[in-house]
């Protein structure tokens, strides 16, 4: 068993590399592996024991001091690092599988912004001078990918265009959007925990399919709605930055709705795995799962109906 943990720790640390410097390392292609990155980690947790987790993130951050930037170390440690050994460890303590993923991306948050008020110490400048640099890195991390392409010097401009509107965006929702991120990696890394852990270990909580927020919650989001059409700067941008955060909550939720009710279909899984996907990715699916997960509080649509005779 010492010498399978010890194999399995080593191919985890280069398999969150893979993960992590996909984009660099073999273009857009690559991007979608960034989801993957806290994956071994947090199953190695799960299966052997916090100490081999702690060794792939240790060793992980190591090996980026050489072979990437101070930016990529501290995003790798941000958004996936700490979490992948917070989210094993409170559901090794059989804390239901919501609760874990919250703590996880509250710890992670918190870390974060510690790294984050360090750096801004240590290099003399304000916080959204450093917010501006790192979103900065990003859009230009995305343009030479699309010279990589074999773009046109037009489409260039019109990508350019985009990217630039992108970018005021994030740079008004990004407190939200950073939070936002680092819900959506410990969900789905929760996910792949949920499909990986055959009889190596057990995640406790209620089942996704009935699974809801808090019925308070929606006048959290009404609120932050009606903040969007008050005329002054600062009210805006928190709502703004609640909605960011709010939205894909419910999103799940809306997932959960339909979970339910693919559960009574004899679909094969490969036909339930294709629909989520499409519910994912084609426009406007993802809008109306998330109307559904809102407007689930008041329709509750998993509530068993009578036949009509």
């Amino acid at each position: 068993m010492k010498v399978q943990s010890s194999l399995l720790t080593a191919a985890g640390i280069g398999v969150t590399l893979l993960c992590l410097l996909g984009v660099s390392w073999i273009g857009s292609a690559g991007a979608f592996l960034n989801l993957l990155t806290p994956l071994a980690a947090a199953y190695l947790s799960m299966r052997f024991g916090l100490r081999s987790g702690i060794v792939v993130v240790a060793v992980t951050s190591a090996l980026l001091l050489q072979l990437a930037t101070t930016y990529t170390l501290l995003a790798y440690f941000g958004i996936f690092g700490v979490g992948s050994l917070l989210l094993p460890l409170f559901l090794r303590q059989r804390l239901p599988w919501d609760r874990a993923v919250l703590y996880a991306t509250v710890g992670s948050t918190i870390v974060t912004a510690v790294l984050m008020l360090l750096a801004v110490a240590a290099a003399g400048i304000n916080f959204q001078t450093l917010i501006d640099q790192m979103i900065q890195v990003e859009v230009e991390q995305a343009m030479q990918i699309y010279r990589d392409t074999g773009f046109s010097d037009s489409q260039l401009q019109n990508m350019q265009q985009i990217i630039d509107g992108l970018a005021g965006f994030i740079g008004k929702s990004f407190y939200g959007l950073y939070l936002a991120s680092i819900l959506v990696v410990q969900t789905f890394c929760l996910l792949l925990l949920q499909r990986l852990k055959g009889n190596w270990y057990q995640i406790s909580g209620t089942p996704f399919a009935s699974w809801r927020l808090p019925s308070g919650l929606i006048w959290v989001l009404i609120a932050a709605g009606f903040t969007l059409l008050v005329p002054v700067e600062a009210v805006s941008l928190i709502g703004r930055n609640l909605l960011v955060v709010l939205l894909p909550l419910y999103f799940l939720q809306g997932m959960a709705v339909v979970n339910s009710f693919l559960q009574k279909k004899p679909y094969p899984p490969l036909v339930k795995g294709l629909i989520y996907l499409l519910l994912l990715i084609l426009n406007p699916l993802p809008i109306i799962i998330t109307c559904a997960g809102v407007f689930d509080l008041w329709i509750d649509f998993r509530r068993p109906r009578q036949k009509k005779i």
